[in-house]
């Protein structure tokens, strides 16, 4: 298989973790129609709520084309799980979704443009690019289930 077959393969992987629906629900249906008020609830036993995940799959998608550029091992310089406001902002949580869907803009430019080499030779190579297919699809399930705790319909 050729760089570019094993290219392409990796953004239909990509892409069937966070907007294929046979495979997710997609996260633009899975945001929709819920407020900032709402992305902030925790309802028991959750721990964490829809603002939390977002914050934090962001995070990690920065994080993944930092190890990329850079070759060096890196962590979310805000932590793992970002803390959300006290209070619900509307602002706030547009720009939380904004900084999700550019960070998801980011690894599929990357996975298009970054030599197959870099990828390989980056901390944890291959395996951290496939581990995040495996965590959208987990956090999208996340609040799913999450929407469903709060009574929200849809997704």
């Amino acid at each position: 298989m050729d760089e570019g077959e094993v290219r392409r393969q990796l953004a239909i992987g990509f892409e069937y973790s966070y907007t294929h629906d046979d495979w997710v629900t997609p996260l633009e249906a899975v945001l929709d129609g819920i407020d900032a008020a709402t992305a902030l609830r925790r309802p028991p036993p959750a721990d964490k709520g829809i603002w939390d995940i977002v914050l934090h799959l962001a995070v990690w998608h920065e994080d993944i084309v930092i190890r990329v550029r850079t070759g060096q091992q890196s962590h979310p310089s805000e932590g793992a799980w970002p803390p959300p406001p006290d209070e619900p902002d509307p602002a706030a949580w547009e720009a939380a979704k904004t900084r999700l869907r550019a960070a998801l803009v980011s690894v599929q430019r990357m996975i298009e443009t970054t030599p197959l080499e870099q990828i390989m030779a980056s901390p944890y190579s291959l395996g951290d690019l496939l581990c995040r297919f495996t965590h959208n699809g987990y956090h999208l399930g996340q609040i799913t289930k999450l929407r469903e705790m709060l009574g929200l319909a849809g997704a």
